[in-house]
This record gives C-alpha cells, sequence and structure tokens, in this order.
C-alpha cells in the first residue's frame, strides 16, 4: 500500500528542448484542467447530503439531529485527514493519492444510497470526510510540481473556482434527480459522477514532470539542501500558520451553516420545492466563481497586494449578509 502511493521515481530526461517544451505545454494543461474538474467532482460527493436533506427528515429515516450529527462526522474527520494527508501529499504519487480519494469518497454515497441506518449513515459519512481530505492537498502539491512560482499564482487562482463549480453542479443536478427519482438517487447520482471524476484523474492527472522524462519545473534555490520532513516541521512550529487557519475555520461555519443548511431552510421554513431551494444555494455558488476568480486581481490593484486589507473587508460583509 505504502510503495502503491510513493512519489513517482524519475525516469531519464529524454526529447529535444522544443519536444519538452511541446509536453510541458499538453500535460501542464492536462494536470490544470483534471485537478480543477476532479476537485470540482470531490464536492458534488461531500455535499449530497446537504441535498436531499428535508426528503429525509419527511420519510421519518431521520431526524434533524441525527442528521447535523452524520454531517458533523464529515467535518471532523475532514479537518484531521485536511492536515495529515497535507503532510502525505507531498511525499505521494498525487494521481493515485488523490483519484483513490474521489473514488472511495463515490463508493461511501453509493452505500448510503442503499441503506436507511443511522450507524451506517455516520460511518460512511466519517470516511468520506477522510477521503475527501485528499483532494485540496493533491491539486495544490500538483500546481507545485507543474507550473513555476511566476505563474503558479494565477493557475491556483483559477483552480480555486474548482469548489464553487462543484456546489453549483450539486446543488442543480443532484437536486434534479433526487426530486424525480427519490432522495436515495441523490447519493446514487453523486457516486456516479464521483466513479466518473475518478477515471479523468486517473487518466489526465500527472504525478511529476521527471516521471514523464521532463527537467523539474522549480530548481532549488538554496544552497543548503533541507528535507521535506524538515520543512513540514518548520510549518507546525510556525504561529501564523496557526492563526490563519483559525481565522479560516471561523470562515467556514457560516459557509458551511449555508452549504449545509440553506436548502432545508428554504424548503422548510419558506415553502419552496426541492429544486427550487438548491436552486437559490446554486447561485450563490456560481457567484462565488466570479468572487474567486477575481480576488486575486482585486487585491492586486486596489489593495497593492496586502491580501489581509481585502479579506478582513470579505469577512465583514460575509457576517453582515449571514446576519441578514
Amino acid at each position: 500500500m505504502i510503495q502503491y502511493f510513493k512519489k513517482s521515481n524519475p525516469v531519464p530526461v529524454h526529447g529535444t528542448a522544443a519536444e519538452q517544451q511541446k509536453s510541458y505545454k499538453r500535460l501542464k494543461w492536462q494536470v490544470f484542467i483534471s485537478a480543477t474538474l476532479g476537485y470540482g467532482l470531490y464536492y458534488v460527493c461531500r455535499l449530497s447530503l446537504n441535498v436531499v436533506k428535508k426528503p429525509i427528515v419527511d420519510s421519518g429515516l431521520l431526524t434533524e439531529s441525527q442528521l447535523g450529527i452524520i454531517g458533523s462526522a464529515l467535518f471532523f474527520s475532514y479537518a484531521v485527514g485536511k492536515l495529515s494527508n497535507g503532510f502525505l501529499a507531498d511525499h505521494s504519487n498525487i494521481k493515485r493519492f488523490m483519484s483513490t480519494g474521489l473514488l472511495v469518497s463515490a463508493l461511501a454515497n453509493l452505500i448510503m444510497g442503499f441503506t436507511g441506518s443511522f450507524l451506517f449513515f455516520a460511518i460512511c459519512w466519517g470516511v468520506n470526510g477522510w477521503v475527501q481530505s485528499m483532494g485540496a492537498p493533491s491539486s495544490v502539491v500538483s500546481l507545485s510540481r507543474w507550473y513555476t512560482d511566476k505563474e503558479r499564482g494565477s493557475f491556483y487562482g483559477f483552480w480555486s473556482t474548482s469548489h464553487n463549480i462543484g456546489e453549483a453542479l450539486t446543488y442543480i443536478l443532484t437536486a434534479v434527480v433526487a426530486s424525480y427519482f427519490g432522495w436515495q438517487w441523490g447519493f446514487r447520482a453523486a457516486a456516479i459522477i464521483g466513479i466518473l471524476g475518478a477515471i479523468l484523474i486517473a487518466i489526465f492527472f500527472h504525478d511529476t514532470p521527471e516521471s514523464k522524462g521532463l527537467p523539474p519545473v522549480n530548481e532549488d534555490f538554496r544552497k543548503e539542501k533541507i528535507s521535506t520532513w524538515k520543512e513540514q516541521k518548520g510549518v507546525l512550529r510556525n504561529p501564523y500558520i496557526w492563526l490563519l487557519a483559525l481565522a479560516s475555520g471561523f470562515m467556514y461555519i457560516s459557509r458551511y451553516a449555508v452549504n449545509s443548511w440553506g436548502p432545508y431552510y428554504f424548503e422548510t421554513a419558506k415553502g419552496y420545492s426541492l429544486t427550487q431551494a438548491n436552486t437559490l444555494i446554486a447561485i450563490s455558488a456560481i457567484c462565488g466563481i466570479v468572487g474567486t476568480a477575481s480576488s486575486g486581481f482585486v487585491s492586486d490593484k486596489f489593495f497593492k497586494g496586502r491580501r489581509n486589507a481585502p479579506a478582513l473587508i470579505f469577512v465583514f460583509i460575509n457576517d453582515f449578509l449571514s446576519f441578514r
């Protein structure tokens, strides 16, 4: 198992400079597109439960409190997994790491489409949270392996729209399927999409340029070589990283409050149908695509590269709208 997920061994560099540049261009676009679409499909398998909460409650299968516990199982395992799998991704074959995570997530959704047990729901959703945490680290590592320092920021900004794409797909496509065929098919449809996403990643996502007979994109600029493990220990000892993580955690409280219970609220309190309620949440996700893609430009153009100032402003706007 360890050997299977181990980072690919480099192969001898081959081809002329022109041939290498041609291969770079083709493979880099494959990596970027498969990372963006692949991680977007991760979200389809992560948010499927949010779409079908009211039908499940209406069927008498589970209560709101039980659904809250099931949802928490995903978030807690996701939080722990995001830390540990982030460290592992630096040492891994990210093609296998990311495709396996989405495949297992799809299988967890598939099982939930054929069971009605609270215990099975909680276990499957907890497992889903763990494997969901394999997606983002793999994608970020791919950008560092395949893109230079000067171009990585732009591609990272566009890759960051992937979760909004996945959210929009979930709240529109899954809701339509569940409204016609029942809540079980909300999970089954997410599973089918997840399996297709795992196949996409397995074919078009690539581990390292060196494994393709290409030289590394970024040469190490330091004279003293430091192991990846030592660099990771330095990250753990950096208080600013933990401060940023804490701030992000608080931001996610409001984000997932809307994502997790927004459709249920619109259906129960406002009387909207399953499709209408989820379409409203999908609109928020679609607007998020524009905001995420433009955030880098806004911070560069209007704040001279000071990312903390616009982030603080956006937090206050988010909190104000949440209270409204």
